[in-house]
């Protein structure tokens, strides 16, 4: 996916709560961090999150234009103003884009390249804190699953988007897990 299509998508009237939903939370993360440069990168990074849900759950979907930027501008970031996270933010992405990678193959399907690549930005961004980021998320996708699966509007063999689930467990580390300063 292009980066107009990402914008067509984030335009279409089913991704009409996209833009509320993202000024909401950069307006709280900005406020919950206080008024600082860390606080305006945290928040945008909470604007791409919602970007990429959007995106997935329009599209199943997570276009590399938007997760892999990402992942190296928080390296970036880090290098140039926090080289004491450096280490700690490049293991969590690693890390974290190895063991979807590998479960990934492991399930043959079960979680997409995207979805992988989506794990590997959130370490990159978070740093340890993807840790709590990966366990909301999963415990979020499986409980919105055997939702669907109770309710008997999917089965075991159908996909969903997993990437919202992943992104909310990012908001959320955001929030809640004090990841170590962008800037």
């Amino acid at each position: 996916m292009n980066a107009g299509a990402a914008i067509r998508v984030v335009r279409d009237p089913r991704t009409r709560w996209a833009a509320p939903v993202a000024a909401a939370l950069a307006v709280v993360t900005f406020v919950h961090l206080g008024p600082s440069a860390d606080a305006a990168v945290w928040a945008l990074a909470q604007v791409v999150l919602v970007a990429l849900t959007a995106i997935d759950a329009a599209t199943r979907r997570l276009p590399n234009v938007i997760t892999l930027p990402t992942a190296a501008v928080a390296v970036v970031l880090r290098l140039l103003f926090e080289r004491h996270y450096l280490v700690e933010v490049l293991v969590a992405g690693s890390v974290s884009f190895v063991i979807c990678y590998v479960v990934a193959l492991a399930l043959r399907g079960g979680i997409g390249m995207g979805d992988v690549k989506l794990a590997g930005m959130l370490g990159f961004v978070l740093g340890y804190a993807v840790v709590p980021a990966l366990v909301v998320g999963v415990f979020a996708g499986g409980v919105w699953s055997l939702g669907l699966i109770v309710t008997r509007k999917a089965t075991l063999r159908s996909s969903i988007a997993y990437g919202p689930f992943l992104a909310l467990g990012g908001m959320a580390a955001i929030l809640f897990s004090s990841p170590p300063p962008l800037v």
